[in-house]
């Protein structure tokens, strides 16, 4: 008998979260102080001179910003520029590290087109508009760029949930930004007359606001989410201490144990001796401990409570299997690639912060062929159905009381049928069966081989 416990480190945590959370809010805070910026000091410039010639008075409707970049109001438009430039950088990079369903290389690119606008923007403040082209180049990442980076990153922000609505209105954004860009160079006159005739300013100024608007609702919808997700995990009170527990308590009857006996032996059914299997998310790990009780698999559980893998481990020494536990995030699975035949997850997938994520990751610990069954709790099943379960569970009145109000909370978690389908469908695996039996949802999902 061996049981072997490891916790794993540099797992996503709730500060991470934090961090990237507050990092996002970069991409509202610049627009902000930059919109501020240049109405403000619009009001207070006395004009300015460039190239010995002098623009007085300053009118917004005419002069462009970035004249405001020069003469007395210069050094504080200049640094309103970089500044803002500096904290759009900050809270586009803090967005895309907060999508963490897109893989990465899809999540830098995304990030390095729309840092071209606030890029932009750091170089107008440092190039001022008596620079020339430097500064009109900056004016183009400023202005143009977003056409193309709105394009990209609304066709793989349709991809994520939760993003999926902004992403369409995103892809919206890139004509209309085009359409804005068109009326100011039809408006704008690059001489001292232009400066103070026509409406070149007020073009400019509704073009910088409308490009700017999209990067607030991009950081404030980051921060939302993350927020929302952080949210969500106190909806029920985190598994660890006390509440696990108690929890591993009531999920320890006699009824319960001889269930899992039963399904270990159903979902191994076909499966070669010596075939390693994973239960995600284990809990108490009692499924892990009749999976591992058959004394034919090699049998891993990961869980991201730590409470919960002290608990399986004890748990497995006194009933004599060896079983390995780990301590880890189901969306950053430490274990190489094809590593597993069978994955298993039960009544945990709700949970899960990162649900694509998750099914990515178990395609790719799975080995070719291998196969990844999925059971929970429906969205939509109905209060008999859940009193129907808990009798099965022969808990006392009490814990029966309190398990059926958890299930009721739990279940506004869970996914009906047709949105696992959605989210199967955008993970790696692509397809897979779906059955809905009682209270819950199975899915069997297989890792087939690569096409050539």
């Amino acid at each position: 008998m061996a049981v072997h416990i490891k916790s794993i480190g540099s797992t996503p945590g709730s500060a991470a979260a934090m961090d990237t959370r507050w990092l996002a809010l970069g991409a509202v805070a610049g627009p902000v102080l930059f919109t501020l910026a240049w109405f403000v000091l619009g009001f207070l410039s006395p004009g300015f001179t460039i190239f010995g010639t002098r623009i007085a008075p300053y009118s917004p409707i005419s002069a462009p910003i970035s004249g405001l970049g020069l003469g007395p109001t210069g050094p504080y438009m200049n640094a309103a520029f970089v500044l803002g430039g500096m904290l759009m950088l900050a809270g586009v990079v803090g967005v895309f590290l907060s999508i963490k369903e897109l893989g990465a290389g899809i999540r830098w690119t995304c990030a390095a087109l729309l840092a071209l606008s606030p890029l932009g923007a750091v170089v107008d403040g440092v190039f001022t508009l008596e620079s020339g082209f430097v500064h009109f180049l900056g004016s183009l990442l400023g202005f143009a760029t977003p056409v193309l980076s709105f394009l990209v990153a609304g066709i793989f922000l349709r991809r994520v949930p939760g993003w999926r609505r902004f992403g369409s209105w995103l892809l919206l954004g890139s004509p209309f930004t085009l359409a804005l860009l068109v009326l100011f160079f039809l408006t704008f006159t690059p001489t001292s007359e232009g400066a103070t005739r026509g409406v070149a300013g007020l073009t400019e100024r509704v073009l910088v606001i409308e490009v700017l608007g999209w990067y607030v609702a991009l950081g404030w919808l980051a921060f939302r989410s993350s927020n929302d997700l952080d949210h969500r995990r106190l909806l029920l009170p985190e598994m660890e201490g006390a509440i696990a527990r108690w929890y591993a308590r009531q999920r320890g009857t006699a009824s319960q144990i001889n269930a899992w006996r039963e399904q270990a032996a159903q979902l191994t059914t076909g499966l070669p001796d010596g075939a390693a299997v994973l239960e995600v998310a284990p809990g108490p790990g009692y499924l892990t401990i009749e999976l591992a009780r058959l004394r034919r698999f090699q049998v891993t559980g990961l869980d991201i409570s730590h409470t919960f893998v002290e608990i399986a481990g004890d748990k497995a020494r006194q009933a004599g299997v060896s079983a390995d536990f780990r301590q880890g995030d189901v969306a950053e699975m430490p274990f190489p690639a094809e590593s597993f035949d069978l994955v298993v997850c039960q009544a945990a997938f709700k949970n899960f912060r990162r649900p694509v994520s998750a099914l990515d990751e178990m395609h790719r610990v799975l080995r070719t062929g291998g196969a990844a069954v999925i059971q929970d709790l429906r969205k939509d099943a109905s209060a008999a159905d859940i009193d129907r379960e808990v009798q099965k569970q022969g808990l006392s009145r009490l814990n029966g009381l309190i398990t059926k109000r958890i299930l009721a909370r739990l279940r506004s978690r869970g996914y009906t049928r047709g949105r696992f389908e959605q989210l199967v469908a955008q993970s790696v695996f692509r397809t897979g069966d779906i059955v809905e039996d009682g209270i819950g949802l199975e899915i069997r999902l297989q890792k087939r081989p690569a096409a050539r």
